[in-house]
């Protein structure tokens, strides 16, 4: 009996029998661009929207600069820096300062970015200019009096520690004289070392991210994880419901933890805010996106460019204005109170008209979307007030030092906002979610095209392509045959002529279109 592989070769024709037929039919004379339908280019990317241009221009001069230079350094498009850099900002003026649309609508400035890319195409090398080089040197700076209050704490703890001893002591000495006294009171034992201050956090658990929360970083942290899948995956693993805890890491409203540990008291967050910034490869989109949308993705905003030719970067980027710039944000305090409380930074007077109109606009435009891509629409107007605030104070720190910070956010930063929102990470979301939609037979087709369009074959053979190339998912002849057929439909290949071979078995052989030649 045949194995399922060889049961595909045995009615197909020998190679000089498939030739031969190949050469009879009529209109479609071998080898020749004649005959031939133009082949669909889209098939490469599997038909996903084309990367949009990041507009430079709504980080300002300073800043635009300084990504173009961090992301020639680092060999990569400039949305591989530029993505971190908001995140970055959002997380250094956190609970700071609010955005202010109306009095009823307020957002905390928190920002999650994900940016996606074949590996090598530098997606960590253009982060590292602010997650290596910037942010460990500001988290230095936030540790102020943190090892003597270090000290302190732990000096006391022994002095509970022997204070309790003492009492244990008493009660006991008092219950062998027979003393019926009531007992003296028990101490107090200080179990909650404090934290040292945090800007970033990579493994969290939610009692730990609500610890730092609520000792450490009371401005919010930024999650940085090189593989955004390694956070997503894991955060169900300890709590059933992780995952609904950092959908509410997102609004910035109060929050409490109830511990797992019996008899410790819940932890209080008086605003649930942090920002994210991580990265995908573009494989794993299907998987990272597979399920229900319960608006956690959605809030998401992608950079997924085109990738640059690799050059070695000649000039290392300003990472000392950078550090000095980003750490006026840092410097941000709170509202005094119980407990402290963000500035809230009105839109000018035309503001809230104009982000009236772009939230109509978000919800025509969602109207004729799906899934994952109507929530991103629904969470736009929200992402454009963030950005709004965002932008104004990037723009506020690369000015000379003397200026006040801004009292209300500029017509212009809203602008710059909407445009960001509407125009990159719009189209990005519709990339990204397209392209996780795809299935695996178009997968492997978009694999088997690139294969065509790199090597320049003139034929593509199942057996040689299973036993001599082996790309991704097309290691087995049923699914290279399935690729090649979705790629006959795609007028890039002729489907080889079934018929008998005298009993002979010989090779699936499917034709590559000729106009293909170059491409």
């Amino acid at each position: 009996m045949n194995t399922p592989e060889e049961g595909l070769y045995e009615f197909w024709p020998d190679e000089e029998t498939h030739q031969q037929q190949q050469q009879e039919q009529p209109n479609k004379p071998n080898g020749t661009a004649s005959g031939w339908d133009e082949p669909d280019m889209g098939i490469l990317r599997l038909r996903r929207r084309a990367a949009p241009p990041l507009p430079l221009e709504v980080f300002g001069d300073a800043w635009g600069q300084w990504i173009e230079e961090a992301a020639a350094a680092a060999a990569c498009p400039p949305d591989y820096v530029a993505l971190p850099l908001l995140s970055s900002a959002s997380t250094l003026i956190g609970h700071a300062r609010w955005a202010q649309a109306t009095p009823g609508w307020t957002e905390p400035p928190h920002l999650w970015t994900c940016a996606v890319g074949d590996s090598g195409d530098g997606k960590s090398p253009g982060s590292d200019c602010l997650h290596r080089d910037v942010l460990p040197v500001l988290e230095s700076r936030m540790v102020g009096d943190f090892p003597e209050r270090l000290r302190e704490w732990q000096a006391s703890t022994e002095a509970d520690k022997a204070a309790k001893k003492h009492w244990v002591e008493r009660v006991r000495q008092a219950q062998e004289d027979g003393k019926i006294i009531p007992p003296p009171p028990r101490p107090t034992v200080s179990d909650v070392a404090p934290e040292r201050p945090r800007l970033r956090q990579h493994d969290v658990t939610i009692e730990q991210i609500a610890v730092i929360l609520a000792t450490a970083a009371p401005k919010g942290v930024v999650v940085v994880r090189d593989e955004l899948a390694g956070w997503l995956d894991g955060m169900n693993s300890y709590n059933p419901s992780g995952r609904a805890f950092w959908i509410e890491g997102y609004g910035g409203r109060r929050y409490t933890v109830e511990r797992r540990k019996h008899g410790k008291e819940p932890i209080e967050i008086p605003r649930f805010a942090v920002a994210v910034s991580g990265g995908t490869q573009p494989d794993r989109l299907a998987k990272l996106i597979d399920g229900t949308d319960d608006g956690l993705l959605s809030r998401i905003q992608w950079g997924w460019p085109n990738p640059v030719p690799f050059r070695l970067g000649q000039e290392t980027p300003r990472i000392g204005w950078a550090i000095d710039a980003l750490d006026r944000l840092r410097e941000l305090d709170l509202q005094p109170g119980d407990p402290p409380s963000p500035v809230l930074v009105p839109l000018v007077a035309e503001g809230p008209k104009f982000i009236e109109e772009f939230g109509r606009d978000m919800q025509v435009r969602r109207e004729s979307a799906g899934g994952l891509l109507r929530s991103a629409f629904g969470k736009a107007r929200g992402t454009a007030l963030r950005l709004s605030l965002v932008l104004e104070w990037l723009w506020w720190i690369a000015r000379d030092g003397m200026d006040l910070p801004p009292s209300s956010i500029s017509q212009l930063a809203l602008t710059a906002a909407m445009t960001l929102t509407a125009d990159y990470f719009m189209p990005m979301a519709e990339r990204v979610y397209g392209d996780a939609a795809a299935t695996e037979i178009e997968r492997a087709a978009a694999t088997l095209a690139r294969w065509i369009v790199r090597e320049q074959p003139k034929e593509v053979h199942v057996r040689e392509l299973q036993r001599d190339v082996r790309l991704s998912g097309l290691r087995t002849a049923e699914q290279i045959k399935k690729a090649a057929d979705s790629l006959v439909e795609a007028d890039w290949l002729r489907a080889p002529v079934k018929g008998t071979a005298f009993g002979q078995r010989g090779r699936i052989v499917y034709l590559i279109n000729p106009k293909l030649s170059g491409a």
